[in-house]
């Protein structure tokens, strides 16, 4: 089995592909910041995209987890700069890439494949500061469940996973660029019936299976200790 991580470098991405390669999958890492053996992939970038199919003409990929992400805080009405700028990456890289990745590699899936969407539980309920963020995260979550439809007369399975609190790089650069506020609500776990942060593994577990169960698909799974009750 060959499986494609987006994002794969690090936080759960890496998760998913020590998993993945425990299993005896062979895992093709691409990232932005690839680590040894990796692919370097900017998967904004469409020549960079096409590069990668390119590299992996005369594979079969059977599993596509989308992993790269980006994050990008800031209330509807606070004046910045950089609002404009950090929506368009948002959008960019937690949607648009999706779609891109996807469609470069979909000639490389065949019947029994399956996509896998990571998107964030912030695109189901969501939360304070990081409009931008939440919308991508909203996108991202009806585009898996619309590529679930496109892709179902060709047999390719196509979920979606949203992660909770998870204690990554990428959350901990969101919570130093929020309020006080919202810092207190997130330490006190606030919504959260579990109580307690999720782990990049937790998360790999349930990506493994959203990709590998041939039965589950169109499906959109929130794995975030229940704050979202999805």
């Amino acid at each position: 089995m060959t499986a494609v991580v987006t994002g794969g470098a690090s936080g759960i991405g890496a998760a998913v592909v020590a998993r993945l390669r425990a299993a005896g999958t062979d895992v093709v890492v691409a990232d932005l910041h690839p680590v040894a053996g990796a692919d370097p992939v900017d998967v904004t970038d469409a020549a960079s995209v096409r590069a990668l199919a390119s590299r992996l003409a005369g594979r079969q990929v059977e599993l596509l987890v989308h992993c790269a992400g980006t994050v990008a805080v800031g209330a509807v009405d606070t004046p910045s700069e950089q609002a404009d700028e950090d929506w368009d990456r948002a959008f960019a890289v937690n949607v648009k890439a999706v779609w891109t990745v996807s469609r470069a590699l979909l000639p490389l899936m065949g019947e029994g494949a399956a996509i896998v969407v990571v998107a964030s539980a912030a695109g189901l309920r969501p939360i304070a500061e990081m409009a931008a963020y939440v919308a991508s995260k909203s996108a991202a979550v009806g585009l898996a469940r619309s590529m679930a439809l496109d892709l179902a007369p060709r047999g390719i399975r196509v979920n979606c996973v949203c992660p909770g609190l998870v204690d990554t790089p990428m959350a901990r650069a969101a919570q130093r660029g929020r309020s006080p506020a919202a810092r207190d609500a997130v330490a006190a776990r606030q919504g959260y019936l579990v109580g307690r942060d999720g782990t990049a593994d937790e998360l790999a577990e349930a990506i493994v299976l959203a990709g590998t169960n041939g039965y589950l698909t169109g499906s959109t799974i929130a794995v975030d200790g229940g704050r979202s009750l999805h």
